[in-house]
């Protein structure tokens, strides 16, 4: 592993970096939720999610206009999510194991 000798100067700037993108995280798990609570039900009703409702399944639709808009933010927004995470994680680690 990482067996660095690092100062308490470089661990609090490492704990204030992982602070900005808890941060980040946070804000853009926001405008995670806000997105999804903006979209367009696809599903006739809430419940056909629990019971396997597939009436349109196989049917020919495409997004358009807002609604394929905001699915590509919500990719973009789960991409950036997931990204903050791993970097969060592996400075966490060096962090830690440096002390």
């Amino acid at each position: 592993m990482f067996n660095f000798l690092a100062s308490t100067a470089e661990i609090k700037s490492a704990n204030y970096i992982i602070f900005a993108f808890e941060i980040v995280a946070l804000v853009v798990s926001l405008l995670m939720i806000t997105v999804g609570m903006i979209q367009n039900k696809t599903s006739q009703t809430g419940l056909s999610a629990l019971n396997g409702g597939n009436d349109e399944l196989f049917s020919n639709s495409k997004e358009r206009g807002s609604d394929k808009t905001l699915s590509m933010w919500m990719l973009g927004l789960g991409i950036a999510m997931f990204i903050i995470t791993i970097v969060i994680g592996i400075i966490t680690n060096v962090v830690i194991s440096a002390s």
